[in-house]
């Protein structure tokens, strides 16, 4: 049960952080570029987006925010020795699953109004190129992050999952999710 009660605060985490680190891409994109933040959406358990009116460099801020969302976790990967609570486990399944998600939107976004892909395909990007690019990078995260997530679970199958790490990645899931509200109210 300890086991379950590790997992899932640490692959909401993933999810939540993910969809920030995105937006972020977005947000900083719209800023350098001229463009004022009209609304950004990062509240936890709400689907992330951004607008930036008037966006004098829209193909910039578009693709900001797919590039900030891809390589911002491959930083995180200097992470990885940690071994304390398993953050370096974590951070490197984070990592693997930013490129799989990543790739997956920019692949399958087309055709889907208000997406990054269908952006884009309208600033005149081929979709076929965007399919392609969005298909190696999720092959590339679903290696790293099914890689990752098996040793995530070999390691808390043959090491004993303590209710400090259990209360650790649940606080540190709540402190996310309050401090992620905070950016976000104070982004627009």
């Amino acid at each position: 049960m300890r086991r379950l009660l590790l997992a899932v605060p640490a692959a909401a985490w993933c999810w939540l952080a993910m969809m920030f680190v995105h937006e972020l891409g977005h947000v900083v994109a719209g800023w350098l570029t001229g463009g004022r933040i009209a609304h950004v959406e990062l509240r936890p358990g709400r689907l992330s987006h951004t607008l930036v009116l008037p966006n004098p460099w829209p193909t910039a801020v578009v693709w900001s925010g797919i590039i900030v969302g891809w390589l911002t976790p491959q930083i995180a990967l200097a992470l990885r020795p940690i071994c304390w609570m398993r953050i370096g486990l974590v951070a490197e399944f984070w990592a693997g699953f930013c490129l799989l998600a990543g790739g997956v939107y920019l692949a399958v976004g087309g055709g889907t109004p208000l997406t990054d892909t269908e952006q884009l395909v309208a600033l005149g990007w081929p979709l076929p190129m965007l399919i392609a690019i969005g298909a190696a990078v999720a092959v590339i995260g679903y290696v790293r992050a099914r890689s990752a997530s098996v040793r995530f679970y070999k390691d808390i199958r043959d090491r004993d999952v303590g209710l400090d790490e259990v209360a650790f990645w649940w606080w540190w899931l709540v402190a996310w999710c309050v401090g992620q509200s905070i950016v976000a109210s104070l982004v627009c």
